[in-house]
């Protein structure tokens, strides 16, 4: 259970990291722009953010989910994303702890290169690998005996991609601006509101319609949001709190930086590696 909790963990956070913004690719820092743009009414600050993150090519973020249920879980994560031409990323497990318990795993990093997945974890090393490093496997191959594929782990990015998250906030009917706030430095407009789940869904595409009903799986009926957005309209941080009934199942905050920074995605030299595609189903557990 171990092993399995600290294979997939490190790639839910890798996802959720690679995932956890889409902002430009236009090479700016977002800190240079007309400050007076920091200054619009919510509903307009959110449509522009929606159509600015939209070109996102590359992103660097840091991820924190906290979700409520099973006693608590918290994973924090930080990671590299590429987005165009095609899904790779570098991501690190920051943080595990399940009902108060910090859980192996802390350190863990994974690469995702075309449809292979590179995962550094040392608890599995010494007998997953013969001793290597990192372990390899072919996602597409592997699949279902992990219970995830690139289904999981592309419905994951859209539960932090600003371009799908401020899409669903111009659904909100309480938007407002709050005032003006330096996020690392960059100055930002802070804006607040909630929209109920079905009315944030009505704003997406019926593809990502689904891939965002999918990744709701805590029972939330209603999002409160609060987004930070710079002069260039792209979001520099956000925290988006779930609830249901009136109670809070889930916290997702994400910090956003570099935009369009041109990202080298990488696998580990191949003398550190070891496949286990054709084996991962044993040791873990589940068999061929």
């Amino acid at each position: 259970m171990e092993r399995r909790t600290a294979l997939r963990t490190t790639v839910v956070v890798a996802a959720g990291s690679a995932i956890a913004a889409t902002l430009t690719a236009c090479g700016s820092d977002g800190g240079s722009g007309n400050a007076g743009t920091i200054n619009l009414p919510a509903d307009t600050a959110l449509v522009k953010a929606s159509q600015r993150t939209g070109q996102a090519d590359s992103f660097e973020a840091d991820l924190t989910i906290a979700d409520t249920g099973d006693g608590g879980t918290t994973i924090r994560g930080s990671g590299d994303v590429r987005l165009r031409p095609n899904l790779a990323f570098t991501a690190t497990l920051d943080q595990l702890k399940v009902g108060g318990q910090t859980l192996p795993g802390v350190g863990s990093r994974a690469i995702l290169v075309g449809d292979t997945l590179y995962a550094k974890v040392p608890r599995l090393a010494e007998f997953a690998t013969g001793g290597k490093p990192w372990l390899r496997l072919n996602v597409d191959r592997t699949g279902r005996r992990l219970g995830f594929g690139f289904d999981e782990i592309t419905d994951a990015v859209q539960r932090v991609n600003p371009a799908e998250q401020t899409k669903m906030f111009t659904g909100s009917k309480d938007a407002r601006r709050v005032g003006e706030e330096k996020i690392e430095g960059v100055r930002t407009g802070h804006y607040t509101g909630t929209v109920t789940l079905q009315d944030a869904l009505n704003r997406l595409d019926p593809q990502t319609r689904e891939k965002v009903r999918r990744w709701h799986t805590d029972g939330s009926d209603r999002l409160a949001f609060d987004i930070w957005i710079d002069s260039e309209n792209l979001p520099r941080k956000l925290v988006v709190k779930g609830t249901s009934k009136g109670h809070e199942t889930s916290t997702v905050t994400v910090l956003y930086r570099d935009y369009g920074k041109k990202i080298r995605v990488n696998p580990p030299p191949a003398d550190q590696v070891g496949d286990v595609t054709d084996t991962v189903g044993r040791f873990l557990g589940g068999g061929n």
